[in-house]
């Protein structure tokens, strides 16, 4: 029972510690500002106003490398990888991924749904193309996130979520970011089995948060 309530002791402790740097610190370590991404979102969309998919993607990257510099992956379509989370697959294009940010290109040709999960961190999804959807328990009518709109899953927050085909949007995560990787990983292991795609994430996770972190972004 002594060695439960130490472990317990320390878990609220390592809580208590984490949330205090959460509020406190790491805001200060972030560099982007979802109210200026948001602004570029919509500054695209109004370049291609034919809703090109690759269009805008390409765009809102160059500008992205622009304003960011070195901490922005130029965008290469050769390395995008496929997502699995939740019971939702899509295909993402990692642009920035640090201990404290992750910035990424996310979506599907086809479709999905799933589970948004609970995450340590805010979440900021910027609609490019198509919709989303999002289902709150209790909620009987849907929220419905357009071109140009971002949809804000706050720290602890789930939902349920779906998008159609040739649904793409800007994600920009704030918070603990490591915290939220088994997140996307656990369905390769319980279902998929998809190691390859595995491997290529990790890879290209720890790649970027190091690289960045040798530069003095955390």
């Amino acid at each position: 029972m002594k060695f439960v309530g130490l472990i317990s002791l320390l878990l609220v402790g390592l809580y208590m510690v984490t949330n205090w740097l959460f509020i406190n610190v790491l805001p200060h370590r972030y560099i982007f500002d979802k109210d200026e991404l948001m602004t570029m979102v919509n500054q695209t969309l109004e370049r291609n106003p034919d809703g090109n998919s690759t269009a805008i993607l390409t765009d809102l990257g160059a500008s992205l490398h622009d304003r960011y510099g070195k901490f922005i992956n130029e965008l290469n379509f050769d390395e995008w990888v496929f997502n699995n989370a939740g019971g939702a697959m899509g295909s993402m294009f990692v642009l920035h991924a640090s201990v404290t940010e992750y910035l990424i290109f996310f979506g599907t040709a086809v479709g999905t749904e799933g589970h948004t999960g609970v995450h340590y961190a805010d979440d900021h999804f910027m609609m490019l193309t198509k919709y989303q959807m999002a289902h709150t328990a209790g909620e009987l009518e849907p929220e419905v996130y357009y071109p140009g709109s971002s949809h804000h899953l706050k720290r602890g927050v789930a939902k349920q979520y779906h998008m159609p085909g040739g649904a793409w949007a800007l994600e920009l995560a704030q918070g603990w970011i490591p915290a939220m990787l088994p997140f996307g990983f656990l369905d390769t292991l319980s279902s998929t089995m998809d190691i390859e795609t595995l491997w290529k994430t990790v890879k290209i996770s720890a790649v970027n948060m190091v690289r960045n972190a040798l530069w003095g972004k955390i």
